[in-house]
């Protein structure tokens, strides 16, 4: 397994998989892989800036032996807190594939990448939501501690930080 960046070649598996791990997400995943492949484009650029995200976004993929994508990840900004902290962007490992490491990888890969960003913060957000609940003792592992919690008819929002 290796991890590179998303790029022509595994950007339609990465969406599937993301799509499909983070399913109840539906547009949302769709329309950040669109902003992907066209976020050097001005009005991109101005699109996103409105809504409250800095540009670029960088992700990678963890890519097996046959070319299949096992997982992926990145990093993202929000203007709010753009001078301090980066985001962790649709971290997943495809559901057959987990509890092999490859998750842990992929998150190792992600905290190097955001130290190399010179933030102070590495921040998340996840939730209870049995999907997601099995990635809360890596983040535990790699200690990123709950900020905040949100409440949710079904579950419960956690906010996650890392200091860097």
């Amino acid at each position: 397994m290796t991890i590179r960046p998303l790029d022509a070649s595994n950007i339609k598996q990465a969406a599937k998989l993301a799509s499909k791990v983070f399913f109840y997400k539906g547009v949302s995943v769709r329309l950040t892989f669109w902003v992907y492949r066209h976020q050097e484009k001005p009005f991109v650029v101005k699109m996103m800036r409105l809504a409250g995200y800095t540009l670029p976004i960088r992700n990678w993929v963890a890519v097996g032996e046959s070319g299949e994508v096992l997982g992926t990840t990145g990093l993202y900004a929000y203007t709010k807190d753009e001078d301090e902290a980066v985001w962790l962007a649709w971290f997943c490992v495809a559901p057959g594939q987990r509890g092999q490491g490859i998750g842990k990888r992929l998150v190792e890969h992600s905290i190097e990448m955001a130290r190399a960003q010179n933030k102070r913060y590495f921040r998340l957000y996840t939730s209870t939501i049995p999907g997601e609940a099995a990635a809360q003792g890596l983040y535990e592992k790699y200690r990123f501690r709950i900020t905040k919690k949100k409440n949710r008819l079904f579950y419960h929002l956690l906010y996650r930080e890392l200091e860097l």
